[in-house]
Parts: structure tokens; sequence; C-alpha cells
């Protein structure tokens, strides 16, 4: 049965996509079965995935508001990725499910009818704290959050983790916070550097992952080019870091015997 990974963070532009992406390639290039769910309503994982959002009839909204079967709606790509996907559609599932029962759990029925067959599903949540990203909390084991090495971005941050307090206490109470990942890290500024310092100070009871993600012009020409960064022609250093964060997320899993 898969392990449920959301990434989350209510700020934009801390790499939420570009990390569930390449993280999920990264797992697949080591052997694991993964499956990508796009919960934002820009489609950005539904695009570096491959697909142009709008050209897609069937996307996850189908499934959250007409109760579609997810392996109606399943693409894949050649990476190895299964996907998701989702487009503006999605920006309407927020209205429509006001009064709907178990408002908060449409994902997890989503994610239950077809986790027996991957071992590690990556849910790409949008930036706010609304009803979708609740719902990707109910869902998930672990939260991994992406936090770009910026003030603002700490400020994000404590936002959510009081929202996952609540999750826990009324949706989710096995939602662990796999940890901190670093990102958009620059070693030539000292903001970046005082910043990755600050994590450990001011979430000190949560872990950071070890391997800050580097910042790259590479990561938007990927995503331009619909490919992940380990495809560029240059080494880019970010990407170890992806390498390194799926092997460490996989012998976590050994650990503990997923």
């Amino acid at each position: 049965m898969a392990q449920v990974f959301v990434l989350a963070n209510q700020k934009g532009g801390v790499g939420k996509t570009t990390t569930t992406y390449n993280l999920g390639v990264a797992l697949a290039d080591i052997g694991q079965k993964v499956l990508l769910l796009d919960l934002d309503p820009q489609g950005g994982l539904t695009y570096y995935a491959g697909y142009e959002p709008e050209e897609l009839g069937k996307t996850i909204y189908h499934c959250l508001v007409r109760n579609m079967p997810p392996q109606e709606i399943l693409v894949s790509n050649d990476y190895g990725i299964d996907l998701l996907p989702a487009n503006i559609d999605l920006s309407l599932a927020e209205f429509q499910l006001v009064n709907a029962v178990a408002r908060e759990r449409r994902i997890t029925r989503i994610v239950n009818q077809v986790r027996d067959s991957y071992d590690y599903v990556l849910i790409d949540s949008q930036p706010s704290l609304g009803l979708l990203t609740i719902n990707a909390l109910a869902a998930a084991d672990q939260v991994i959050i992406p936090v770009s090495c910026e003030f603002l971005s700490l400020r994000g941050t404590r936002a959510l983790l009081k929202l996952i307090a609540k999750v826990r206490g009324s949706l989710n109470s096995k939602l662990q916070i796999a940890g901190i990942l670093p990102t958009m890290f620059d070693t030539r500024t000292r903001h970046g550097r005082e910043i990755l310092k600050l994590l450990d100070t001011e979430f000190p009871q949560l872990p950071v992952f070890p391997h800050p993600v580097s910042r790259s012009i590479r990561f938007a020409e990927s995503t331009q080019a619909q490919t992940p960064v380990f495809e560029a022609k240059v080494q880019v250093p970010g990407a170890l870091a992806y390498r390194e964060l799926a092997r460490e997320i996989v012998k976590a899993g050994n650990r503990i015997g997923i």
C-alpha cells in the first residue's frame, strides 16, 4: 500500500510543483511505482508531466464533484510516472462541494481507490489553506513542506503548521510532518544562508532535510520543456537534492516497514 505525501505551503512560488514532479521521477528511477496527483487548478504539475491541462476532457475535478473513478482519468508519461491531472475546472470544486457530505474526505476516497497499486502517492497542493488543501492533508500520511530561503516563506509555514494541527485534531490523527525542504537556496547571498539557519531555530520540533535545493534557472527551463531537471545537459545541484530526498524517503519507509 502506498505512502501518501502531500507537498504543501500556503505561499506560492516555493517549489511545490517542481519538487512534486522531480521527486516523483527520482523515486521512479530507483524502482518505485509512483502516482502524482495535481490538486492545483493552475495545472502546473499536469503541464510539467507533459500534458496541456486545458486540452484534457477529464480531470481530478470529475472525480471530486462527479464521483468518476480515478482509473478513468489516469494518464502516464515516458518517465515512469502516473498522474491524476488537473485544470482550471478544479477551481469550481471548492464552491460546488460546500454543502457536500464528507467534503473534506473526497481526496481520501479517491486515493484509497488506487493506493494499493503504488509505492508512493505525491499530492501537489495549491498555494492556499482552503478546502482542497484540507482534503490533501486529510488523505496524506506525511507532509513535506517546501520552504524557499526567503523570509516571507517562513510566515506561510507557520500558518500551515496551525492548519496541520487542526487537521490532526479532526480529520487525520495519523498525519505526520516528514520535514521541511529548503528550496531556492542561493549560497551567494547572506539572506539565503541566514534563512537556512533560521529554519532550525524557528521550527526546532521539525526535521529539516539536509540537502537544500539550490536556486537554478534550469528548473524553469525544465518546466518549459516538460522534462525532469535530471535531463538537463549540465549538472544541476538541485537535481542531486531531489535524488537524495528520494533515497531518504525510501530508507525511512523501509525502517518503519511500509
